[in-house]
């Protein structure tokens, strides 16, 4: 679809020009960073099948952009502001129909309690659109993180997140929220380790009740290569149930992705 390219087009330039306009125009003791990535991934249950015969796997490509603006909000720099601006895109290499685009924009307000631990809280707004219309969508949503630095080279952090998303057809709409907690190792300078674990609800609007229940465990290792480059890959398995019965299934997905943070 060429309007949706040209939007995500445009949506691209605007993280950059905004980006180069708030880090010029902001106060000294603020910051600015750019982020740009592209992530390959394969799913082994791209439909969401509960039968092993009828599973379709595909893989997709995701390429993604963000500014982001963080100012201290105290002398000591234990508080800060946080904003940030982001656009992605994913093709899909079979189902073509799965391709979708988002813009999101974000502020939030950290905060370091002492040595050991420290909390976040953020807000968003956000756009998507895909190859079919009844599921573009607009949305918010809210995360707060707490997070415990265990060592100079281990943290823990738990998560939980809440989100409402209006669809053009209203069966594709939720509102859901998502607990996980996260196990950070950082055994090299430049490697850097992460394991997970989510569980997920949504409830849909639809005329009979329609809930789902997604738990994800995840393993993610991420290696600085040069200055401001690093690659990324993961295995991540879902288990994924709802009320109606014969609708569980399972997904193992797989991804390799290169980010550029300056």
């Amino acid at each position: 679809m060429q309007l949706k390219s040209n939007i995500l087009s445009a949506a691209f330039v605007f993280a950059i020009l905004a980006g180069g306009v708030v880090a010029y125009s902001a106060p000294a003791h603020a910051d600015m960073t750019f982020n740009a990535g592209a992530k390959a991934t394969y799913e082994a249950n791209v439909n969401g099948s509960p039968t092993q015969a009828s599973r379709l796997s595909d893989s997709h490509l995701t390429l993604n952009a963000s500014a982001v603006y963080y100012t201290p909000l105290d002398a000591l720099k234990t508080s800060y502001f946080i904003g940030q601006f982001g656009a992605s895109s994913s093709t899909y290499n079979r189902y073509n129909s799965l391709d979708n685009s988002a813009v999101i924009a974000s502020a939030g307000l950290y905060k370091q309690f002492n040595s050991n631990w420290s909390g976040q809280v953020t807000g968003r707004g956000f756009n998507r659109e895909t190859k079919q219309d009844e599921r573009d969508s607009n949305g918010a949503g809210a995360t707060f993180e707490v997070k415990n630095q265990l060592s100079k080279t281990v943290w823990v952090k738990a998560i939980a997140d809440y989100d409402k998303s209006k669809a053009n057809l209203n069966s594709f709409s939720y509102s859901g929220s998502t607990y996980g907690v996260n196990l950070g190792y950082l055994p090299l300078q430049n490697t850097f380790i992460n394991l997970g674990f989510s569980h997920t609800r949504r409830d849909f609007k639809t005329t009979t009740p329609f809930r789902t229940n997604s738990q994800t465990l995840f393993a993610e290792v991420t290696q600085r290569i040069a200055k401001n480059w690093y690659v990324n890959g993961g295995y991540a398995f879902q288990d994924n149930k709802s009320n109606i019965p014969g609708t569980a299934y399972e997904n193992h997905i797989v991804s390799l992705g290169l980010n550029y943070s300056y």
